[in-house]
């Protein structure tokens, strides 16, 4: 059975499912495949967003229900100028408290001598058909939410997991316990 959620994108309301989301990210993968083949490199985002585009304005009522007056628009891609140096994380497993949790570490770079300091608390990390549902806390100011996506893919669950959800969930739900910020984003071996 397909999940199907609504959502709402500047004041626009609309509705998407599990279906949806994986046609497209398997469509992306190809589109990746073929970048890398040619340019040895994954496409940019206004690469993409430039592909999409050209697909729906050559024909838009083939793809869309609105395309009654379709006019180019815009999409904002925000990004943090900052570079995420992944290898100044570590992820661990403690049994501090019952019951234990994962976590997120980061060496101090100025006093690479002192114990690490403990940036993001996981809580929660499970399967729950065949979403991997990942609950965490921000220990510390400077970390975003989109930090904490990239910290938990790369260092959590690839390097410190070796990957072992990835064949048990198609996606992960992420879920902010201070600030009950929640998303989903693909996982698994499709993505």
């Amino acid at each position: 059975m397909m999940a199907w959620e609504e959502f709402e994108r500047n004041g626009i309301k609309g509705i998407s499912g599990d279906k949806p989301i994986d046609e497209l990210a398997l469509a992306l993968k190809r589109i990746v495949s073929s970048y890398e083949d040619r340019y040895s490199r994954k496409p940019t985002v206004v690469e993409l967003v430039y592909a999409l585009e050209t697909v729906i304005t050559s024909n838009p009522a083939r793809y869309v229900s609105d395309s009654k007056g379709l006019k180019l628009g815009e999409i904002i891609v925000n990004r943090n100028e900052e570079f995420l140096d992944t290898t100044q994380y570590e992820a661990v497993y403690t049994e501090q408290t019952i019951p234990g949790y994962h976590a997120i570490l980061r060496q101090a770079p100025d006093k690479p001598e002192q114990a690490m300091l403990e940036v993001i608390k996981i809580p929660t990390l499970e399967v729950r058909e065949r979403t991997l549902v990942c609950a965490y806390e921000i220990l510390v100011d400077d970390i975003t939410d989109k930090m904490v996506e990239t910290l938990i893919l790369s260092v959590l669950l690839q390097d410190y997991c070796d990957r072992y959800y990835e064949d048990q969930a198609d996606k992960i739900d992420l879920l902010n316990l201070k600030s009950n910020v929640r998303w989903t984003i693909p996982y698994g071996s499709e993505t």
